[in-house]
Formats: C-alpha cells, sequence, structure tokens
C-alpha cells in the first residue's frame, strides 16, 4: 500500500443559466472521474445573482450546491455566493437631517443572514466572493469586513475550517491582490485563496504582497503564465500554493500544465501539495490509500 494526498480542485462553477449549463447531479461525478479529480470545490455561476436557489430554477443558487454537496458528501466541498451589497445601512446618509442617526427602517440584513443560513444550515465550507461581477472593492470595510467578521464567528460556532475563493485576476480596480493582502492580514483566522493569483494584471505584485501572509494561498487556477511567481514559490514553497481548473468552462489538463511550469521536473511532492495536499491539511481530510 501507498499513500497520496487527494487531488482537489478549488474552482468549479455549478448551476444552469444563459453562461452556464453544467447539471452536476449528473455530470460532476463522472467529470472529475474523468479528469482524477478526488475531490471538488463548487460554487454557482456568478452570473446568477441568486443566494436562495429560486422556485424557477431548482439549479442555481445556494440551496443548489448544498444539495449537490449533501449527494456527494465524500467527494463535493461547496461554497456559498452572495452580494455584500445586500446588507442593511447601519445609519442614515441622506437626508441631511438625518445623517449619522441610527437606522430604524425594518430592512432584512440578507447578506449577512444567507452567510449564517449557508454554513449553519446548509453545512457550507465558506464563501466566493466576485468583486468583478458584483462591483464591489474587496477591501472595503464597510461591506466586506461585516462578512468576514461574520464568517470568523461562523467557524468558531461550527467548529469547521472555512475558507473564502475570490477572483483576483487584478483585472479591474475591485480586486487587486494589494487588496486582497491587506483583508487576509487583517483576518487571519480564515484562509483566503487568491483565484487566478493576478493572472493578468498583476504581473510583479501578487506574490509580492502574499508574502509572509500564511492564511493567503495563491491559487493559480487559470494562471497561465506561472513563472511570474516563480519568485514567489522560491521563498515560500509549494504550500504557498493551491489551483482549480475554473470548470467547467477551460481544459482540465491545463491544471496540471500550469503546476508543472511552476514547479518544474522531479518534485513530485511538491506537485502533490499544490494539486491537493495544501488543502487537505488544512481542511483536516487524511491522504488516499492506494494499492500499487
Amino acid at each position: 500500500m501507498k499513500e497520496r494526498w487527494p487531488v482537489i480542485d478549488t474552482h468549479y462553477h455549478t448551476g444552469v443559466c444563459l453562461i452556464n449549463t453544467f447539471d452536476a447531479e449528473n455530470e460532476l461525478i463522472p467529470w472529475m472521474d474523468k479528469n482524477g479529480v478526488d475531490i471538488q470545490v463548487i460554487f454557482q455561476v456568478n452570473e446568477g445573482f441568486v443566494h436562495r436557489t429560486p422556485d424557477w430554477n431548482p439549479y442555481i443558487g445556494n440551496d443548489y450546491i448544498s444539495k449537490i454537496q449533501k449527494k456527494f458528501p465524500d467527494r463535493v466541498i461547496g461554497l456559498c455566493t452572495i452580494n455584500p451589497w445586500h446588507q442593511a445601512p447601519k445609519t442614515y446618509n441622506w437626508p441631511k437631517a438625518k445623517y449619522g442617526r441610527r437606522m430604524n427602517l425594518p430592512i432584512k440584513d440578507e447578506a449577512l443572514d444567507e452567510l449564517e443560513r449557508s454554513i449553519l444550515e446548509l453545512g457550507l465550507w465558506g464563501i466566493k466572493l466576485h468583486p468583478l461581477e458584483h462591483d464591489f472593492e474587496i477591501n472595503n470595510k464597510h461591506i466586506i469586513y461585516p462578512m468576514m467578521q461574520k464568517l470568523a464567528d461562523l467557524q468558531k460556532e461550527s467548529g469547521r475550517r472555512l475558507f473564502v475563493v475570490v477572483h483576483c485576476a487584478g483585472d479591474s480596480v475591485n480586486n487587486t491582490p494589494t487588496q486582497l493582502a491587506q483583508v487576509a492580514a487583517d483576518f487571519p483566522e480564515i484562509l483566503f485563496l487568491m483565484a487566478h493569483a493576478g493572472y493578468m494584471r498583476s504581473f510583479g505584485t501578487a506574490g509580492d504582497v502574499a508574502e509572509g501572509i500564511d492564511n493567503l494561498k495563491l491559487n493559480l487556477t487559470l494562471n497561465v503564465t506561472p513563472t511570474t511567481l516563480k519568485h514567489a514559490y522560491e521563498k515560500e514553497g509549494a504550500e504557498k500554493f493551491v489551483i482549480g481548473t475554473d470548470g467547467p468552462f477551460d481544459l482540465a489538463t491545463t491544471k496540471r500544465m500550469i503546476v508543472r511550469d511552476l514547479v518544474g521536473d522531479g518534485d513530485e511532492e511538491a506537485v502533490e501539495m499544490v494539486m491537493g495536499g495544501n488543502m487537505a491539511k488544512y481542511l483536516g481530510i487524511p491522504k488516499i490509500r492506494y494499492e500499487v
């Protein structure tokens, strides 16, 4: 018998809408088996713009993600998707006569309520944030920090290791690696995955700003120029990196090529850690025993 770390794909979209027609109930496990994925991290399609699964589309929403996770509990880790703008204001901004007064209108704090429901009731393992699609700055202390504090509290309450996947390609002023590094440093108890690791607009900064922040992993998903992060790899090693496929939109074979390009030839242990070992260690998932 030998042992290996499971292959954990950290980035996969599910749900049926105009931009995605992937039925995870029937198509996810065959896709995983075909592409050598042991455990799949999934979240709903960003363009769904929904929290709960709506009656008119049972194939999208956080409830759908939970359904898939419950159907395949040993193979699937689900994250919720929430638009952080859906929070109640704490005080009045307008009219001027009310400026600064405590908000007293019965406005539901939908984003925070949905985050709590997703973790405690649906059993999901964290949140996927998309600053580009939902148009917010990732280091906005008025809308993001309350959600991160809530997630930290839910981590303690649930007794589970939770994590955050952030679209962080540096492809807008909302989601630069520098901004995400600030948030990760301010919430050291939460694991953050910098999806796409700054590709392609943040050459020269993604690796530098992540250096020394142990709870911030560089997620190589679709980062087809990983040599721009070689300096970070040489300084912090394979433990700094994870990867996903960005499926079902991109080829699963790209993932291993990206890791090989970063790590080089011969270091199979490093490849194994990036392909899933680092996430498995964080989540407490044991190695897989297999017969040779």
